[in-house]
């Protein structure tokens, strides 16, 4: 936990670190990196300055040190002009040197504030979300839409409210805020939930997808219920690796295959792809797309995909066009903002070297950056065989691994279980493609001492139907939410049933938990 006191300004880049010249030589306007002491002097009122009055709780008010700082991006040798303190120039080295300075004073500070360029902010507030895990202390970024001494400017009035959140202990405003989040113009949202909506507004930030944690006005209100809960026994636990190489690809109507294949060539790979898709999750599935994508998941690329709407989650699987992405190994990003799905890619590969791990956790809350958290239980590719009885095929399965951070689910918090069986065709094809075909199917949990009355739980009996003009596989999922009692037993296995044998590529049980970090 933070036990100094005062707050340290860290200054990154954007407009808001700039100071406007006049350069009367060519009688025109310059824009330069302001230097800490002209940023004192505007901020404090004074360069040899070292705190600011705060008259939030009352007139007498309160004192609070401010120390400021500089960080530098590696890669820009030398900072001199204004375009290198753009926050276009971000890359992924900045959240780890950010987080790293960070976590070097936090017990030094009760509050922490980065000044940034807003057109990359809410990237690197997602970032250090991820980075900075468990925290007891504020992290607030702002940025401005004009340099420091423009008479109008925003910046002064967002680093002053951005002090006041990240000094709150001293300040007397409570509760305080222990968690990365970004302030813009009167409205504290949670970091990793924001994405910049409006490129010349003062109100540049939006939160689609959770509500904002507090709004300014004459008075601060804070929605302490909207607020992570302080784990008092934890210090922070630092993450600084983001060397993966991943890209963002929007979907487009007419998108060409050839684009997915080159993400895998030669020393141009990458690591993972968020694939930024229409409304709940859907792209186009004909036949030259869908090999490229199980191309990429195949070769151990992560492939990652969230909405490129405004605001609302992924599907959860009801629909067959993204169900067929699921076949082919994508996964989903729930209602991750495309900035906070990037840097949790990132971190993620660059901190695991087990995609299937890495997977796993990207579907699980960290801290706050999804609104559920999906939990997987994986069983093998496989197929029914066939048993001594004329006409019956059976498959036991047990999970190939235990749940990805399975201590993080709790039975009260299921929202909905789901049975997902991807890529099913027929082990005897046969005349597939000539008639129609149709298989009696079913799935159980039994005991795993496999007596003939071990049948614990029914979990769905159907009929399995391929058409003669569709594709040759098919994808299905079911709601299981009834199983929930029996499915969380150490001592039950999977069965499925079928009059005719059957084999997929996926089967996944997916539990969906309002656990979010």
């Amino acid at each position: 936990m933070a036990t100094g006191t005062g707050v340290l300004v860290i200054v990154a880049g954007g407009n808001i670190g700039l100071i406007a010249d006049n350069d009367e030589t060519r009688n025109t306007t310059v824009l330069r990196p302001a230097t800490i002491n002209e940023i004192k002097k505007i901020v404090l009122g004074n360069d040899r300055a070292d705190s600011i009055l705060v008259r939030e709780g009352s007139i007498k008010g309160v004192s609070i040190r401010v120390d400021f700082t500089e960080i530098k991006t590696e890669g820009l040798t030398k900072i001199t002009e204004a375009e290198d303190k753009d926050s276009a120039q971000v890359i992924p080295e900045l959240w780890s040197e950010l987080s790293r300075k960070i976590n070097l004073n936090y017990e030094k500070y009760e509050g922490f504030v980065v000044l940034h360029g807003l057109d990359t902010m809410a990237y690197t507030a997602s970032a250090l979300s991820f980075m900075l895990r468990y925290l007891s202390f504020p992290v607030v970024l702002t940025g401005s839409q004009k340099p420091l001494n423009y008479a109008r400017t925003d910046a002064v009035q967002n680093i002053i409210t951005a002090i006041h959140f990240a000094g709150a202990r001293s300040i007397g405003i409570s509760p305080t805020i222990p968690e990365v989040s970004v302030y813009s113009y009167d409205t504290l949202f949670r970091g990793n939930r924001v994405s910049m909506v409006n490129a010349s507004s003062y109100r540049a930030f939006d939160s689609p997808n959770y509500p904002p944690l507090s709004s300014i006005g004459e008075h601060i209100e804070i929605q302490n219920d909207l607020l992570k809960k302080q784990i008092s026994d934890k210090r922070v636990f630092l993450r600084t690796k983001v060397n993966a190489k991943v890209v963002i690809l929007d979907i487009f109507p007419g998108i060409d295959a050839r684009i997915l294949n080159n993400l895998n060539v030669g020393e141009a790979s990458v690591d993972g792809v968020i694939l930024r898709t229409y409304g709940m999750g859907t792209a186009p599935t004909s036949p030259t797309l869908l090999n490229a994508l199980s191309n990429l998941t195949n070769s151990g690329i992560v492939v990652l995909n969230v909405t490129q709407a405004r605001s609302g989650r992924i599907s959860h699987g009801q629909d067959p066009v993204s169900l067929r992405l699921f076949e082919q190994g994508v996964i989903s990003g729930v209602d991750m903002t495309t900035e906070a799905a990037f840097a949790k890619l990132v971190i993620e590969l660059s901190e695991n070297s087990d995609k299937e791990k890495v997977k796993d956790l990207l579907q699980i809350a960290i801290c706050g950056e999804q609104s559920q958290s999906i939990f997987n239980i994986h069983y093998s590719s496989d197929e029914t065989r066939d048993e001594e009885e004329e006409g019956n095929y059976r498959a036991l399965l047990s999970p190939q691994y235990d749940i990805t951070e399975k201590n993080l689910l709790s039975a009260e918090k299921i929202l909905h279980i789901q049975l997902r069986i991807l890529g099913v065709e027929p082990v005897n094809i046969g005349n597939l493609t000539k008639v129609a075909r149709a298989i009696d199917f079913g799935a159980y949990l039994v005991d795993k001492q496999q007596t003939d009355e071990s049948t614990i739980c029914s979990l769905k009996k159907d009929v399995l139907r391929w058409s003669p003009t569709g594709r040759q596989t098919i994808n299905v999922a079911y709601d299981i939410t009834h199983s929930k009692i029996h499915l969380l037993s150490p001592e039950t296995i999977l069965r499925i049933d079928t009059n005719e044998p059957i084999k997929w590529k996926r089967l996944t049980i997916a539990i969906f938990s309002d656990y979010d970090g």
